[in-house]
């Protein structure tokens, strides 16, 4: 019987099975935490190099708290065979800005699973992130474009005294509220214009129900442009941010794999006083317009008459069938 040992075959005996980057950035200060699931299989010694100015603030190694110090820019974490879950924490001396980037990490080898997130202040106007084949999107600027093409196809019809510059200011706070709710204020001018071309020729009944459905639809328009103006002074920004589980306070991005170092992800956003500030300007032009409209809109519900009744459409059909 003879009894031989293998060789071995070079690679890496330390594997990372996944990673989570949090940050919190704050007005003066950013906090940052990162997670790692390592499986090893063999003991030692890992290095880890943090960014610029950050200063550790806590280390936990399945749980329990670790008296390690960093050494200038690097902490170096023991590691035993088997699996782990390690949990870095450390603060950078500089807050929130036009556009906060989570920090460049270095692992020292590859990995799988990365998970980026970043938590926006409730106190900010998310714009833009980064694009990623798995992270949020800003879904507000497509559903724009789809408005604009309809401000623009509104404007050249003519049904109203809107131009395409006006459907496309009236759609910028009805994006704030519910999709029916503009359709609603759209139908509401479209159907004041018809009232005007058609609604005289109409018979006393068609007429009466007309005159009718106006008049409510009316209250409704006006109630949602109401609550678009309210949403808008008083909400917060609807930028329809959805992907992987993200909304306006909350980011997250997911690759599968990475390299030595952590992916690096953005958003741009400005404070919430420029979108309150944009929304007064806007409430402020709607309701100089909405007088010209409603001036307009009264014209359109008066022509030919408010209300008609069956004597007066024979009255009215009477000297026409003696001549």
């Amino acid at each position: 019987m003879a009894i031989t040992r293998p060789q071995g075959i070079s690679g890496s005996t330390l594997t990372i099975d996944s990673s989570r980057l949090e940050l919190s950035p704050g007005l003066r200060a950013s906090d940052v935490t990162v997670t790692l699931e390592i499986r090893s299989s063999r003991g030692g010694q890992k290095s880890f190099l943090l960014p610029l100015q950050a200063e550790l603030q806590s280390l936990t190694i399945d749980g329990a708290t670790q008296p390690i110090r960093q050494e200038q820019q690097t902490v170096t974490i023991p590691i035993v065979p088997g699996r782990q879950t390690i949990v870095i924490a450390w603060r950078e001396p500089h807050g929130i800005s036009l556009r906060v980037r989570t920090p460049k990490f270095e692992l020292g080898a590859p990995s799988v699973n990365a998970d980026t997130i970043i938590n926006m202040p409730a106190d900010r106007w998310t714009l833009f992130v980064a694009p990623a084949l798995l992270g949020p999107a800003v879904l507000f600027w497509g559903l724009l474009l789809v408005f604009a093409l309809i401000a623009f196809a509104l404007g050249r019809s003519g049904a109203t005294p809107l131009h395409t510059r006006h459907w496309f200011l009236l759609s910028l706070g009805l994006t704030q509220v519910a999709i029916w709710s503009a359709a609603l204020v759209a139908g509401w001018l479209l159907a004041l214009g018809w009232r005007k071309r058609r609604g005289a020729s109409l018979g006393w009944s068609p007429f009466r129900l007309l005159q009718i459905g106006l008049a409510v639809l009316t209250v409704f328009a006006l109630t949602s442009l109401f609550s678009s103006i309210e949403a808008g002074l008083l909400g917060l920004p609807q930028m329809q941010i959805s992907g992987n589980g993200s909304s306006a306070k909350y980011l997250r991005w997911f690759h599968d794999r990475a390299a030595d170092a952590l992916p690096q992800m953005w958003a741009v956003s400005v404070p919430l006083m420029v979108y309150r500030l944009a929304m007064l300007l806007w409430a402020l032009w709607l309701a100089s317009a909405l007088l010209g409209w409603l001036n307009w809109g009264w014209g359109c519900f008066s022509e030919g008459g408010l209300w008609r009744s069956p004597d007066a459409k024979q009255a009215s059909a009477s000297p026409a069938a003696s001549t």
